[in-house]
């Protein structure tokens, strides 16, 4: 497809092309949402199939202990650096004229708690290797320390391509760290033959995103404290928002690690990685693509109901297939990518795969509220999660280790969307009928999908793995299509991603 109709499926698939009036300047907010989602749907894919390739090729020179190794001490780094990461970005994205001093401001805060975070893991790193009873996380802990002085000096200049919606320069400041450091980490595990490539590979990229951040923008911080209150203000509830988001993404790798082993960290790590890939990191962007245009419109609570609603039915429709199918496929994608020594990650793959999708359909909420000024309500709900997920981990790992941890992260995502969804329809005043509409069309498609695939499944068996694979998947591909478009038709051929999709079909038939 050529760039104009990908854009126009685009601009469908978040509904910018409604039935109201609008000014010229939605207009052009509404494409510059569309042009962003493009942007970072890009570099999310770019950036995941780097990383998978890396996966693919990593798990078969490495053990399941190395990445366990490599996951215990990552997720040490990600609970300090949960209390460090201010949210100062998000801060100067919804402000409507920052200042020099606002970047100044964040990027001295920034600086300053990455040394502190530094010399504080570097001062603990025995006592956590005393405490999983392995004394080579001591030893990554105190090289992952250098991750805390990368983020500190980071160049804040880099906030603006955000706030002005120029993804086109964020795919490049990540893609090409990403794409140096896939060969650095490949070579040094070749060479080092353990969890060092995976420690070292990591300190590489981040470095290289430094070191980029300060070539694709002018900007030049200098210590400033001028902003400090006013930054503060907002973010406290970030940060608490980053420590929560940590208990309900790490946290089993450190409870797995602690109780059982790390090897059981690591299956769970790379199951979470595979289960997830095709939702929870593809939207994640989206939604940070969305959230700028949230911003802007979020004095109009019309606008902003009607932005989301049309967001969230492009995002059922491409998070429901993916989730279920990842979730149908999982006995042949684990020993495709992975290799018959991580089997045990099939079954955990499955419930993560379904618990991502469901968790990626209620992803959207935080970025509401963090438009509205609201962001306590985001970390209200954060914590309920926590407290849900954790509780249910500690319980579950007890009767079924890696398997049990999954079960409570499908379990926790199921509860946590109704919560969502309730708190939702009080905070944009969507009535229940119309928001249980958003999701009824995707979900009967995604019925027939998996009814399919399961049919195709059990009737079918070939030699190959890949084989399995590949008609499987053409087979969920091929009835999730054609039922999404009887459903449409039923429903009244109503504009949305489906009339985007067919008249693109029809340009590219015309020029046959």
């Amino acid at each position: 497809m050529d760039a104009l109709p990908v854009l126009d499926h685009y601009l469908w698939s978040l509904n910018l092309n409604g039935n109201f009036q609008v000014s010229k300047e939605e207009k052009n907010l509404k494409k510059a949402i569309a042009v962003g989602a493009i942007w970072v749907t890009l570099l999310r894919l770019a950036y995941r199939f780097i990383g998978l390739i890396s996966t693919v090729i990593l798990a078969r020179l490495l053990a399941p202990e190395d990445f366990g190794v490599a996951a215990i001490a990552m997720s040490i780094f990600a609970l300090i650096n949960a209390f460090s990461k201010f949210g100062f970005e998000t801060v100067i994205v919804q402000h409507k004229n920052p200042s020099a001093d606002h970047y100044n401001t964040a990027w001295t805060f920034n600086m300053l708690f990455g040394v502190l975070a530094a010399v504080l893991l570097a001062l603990f790193s025995s006592f956590i290797g005393d405490f999983y009873k392995n004394p080579d996380i001591a030893y990554v802990a105190v090289v992952i320390s250098l991750l805390f002085l990368l983020n500190g000096v980071k160049n804040t200049g880099i906030v603006d391509f955000q706030k002005n919606m120029t993804f086109d320069k964020e795919f490049k400041l990540h893609i090409i760290p990403k794409f140096i450091s896939f060969f650095v980490t490949i070579g040094l595990a070749i060479y080092f033959k353990n969890f060092w490539a995976l420690v070292v590979g990591n300190v590489v990229l981040k470095a290289l995103e430094v070191a980029n951040s300060f070539i694709m923008h002018s900007f030049r911080p200098t210590f400033s404290f001028k902003r400090g209150k006013e930054l503060f203000g907002f973010s406290k509830w970030l940060m608490a928002n980053n420590m929560l988001t940590f208990l309900n993404t790490k946290s089993p790798e450190l409870i797995l690690g602690k109780i059982i082993s790390p090897h059981a960290a690591a299956i769970f790590n790379l199951s979470a990685e595979i289960g997830k890939m095709a939702t929870s990191e593809i939207i994640a962007n989206l939604n940070r693509a969305i959230y700028p245009g949230y911003a802007k419109v979020a004095s109009d609570l019309l606008k902003l109901q009607k932005l989301y609603k049309d967001s969230i039915r492009a995002i059922s429709l491409i998070v429901m297939p993916l989730g279920v199918g990842v979730a149908l496929v999982s006995p042949y994608i684990v020993p495709i990518m992975l290799g018959d020594q991580w089997a045990e990650a099939i079954e955990p793959v499955t419930y993560l795969a379904l618990g991502g999708a469901i968790n990626a359909l209620k992803s959207n909420s935080n970025y509401v509220y963090f438009s509205l000024g609201k962001p306590r309500i985001a970390t209200a709900e954060l914590l309920v999660r926590a407290v849900v997920f954790i509780g249910a981990i500690v319980y579950f790992v007890n009767e079924s280790g890696v398997v049990g941890a999954a079960q409570s992260f499908l379990m926790t995502s199921i509860i946590m969307f109704f919560v969502s969804n309730a708190v939702l329809r009080v905070v944009l005043k969507i009535p229940l009928r119309e928001q249980i509409g958003l999701y009824i069309k995707p979900l009967i498609s995604t019925l027939i999908m998996a009814a399919t695939v399961s049919l195709v499944i059990d009737t079918f068996t070939f030699d190959s793995v890949v084989l399995d694979l590949v008609l499987a998947v053409l087979s969920g591909a091929t009835s999730y299509i054609m039922s999404v478009g009887v459903v449409w038709l039923i429903t009244g051929k109503k504009d949305g991603l489906e009339k985007s999709a067919l008249n693109i079909l029809r340009a590219k038939l015309k020029r046959v």
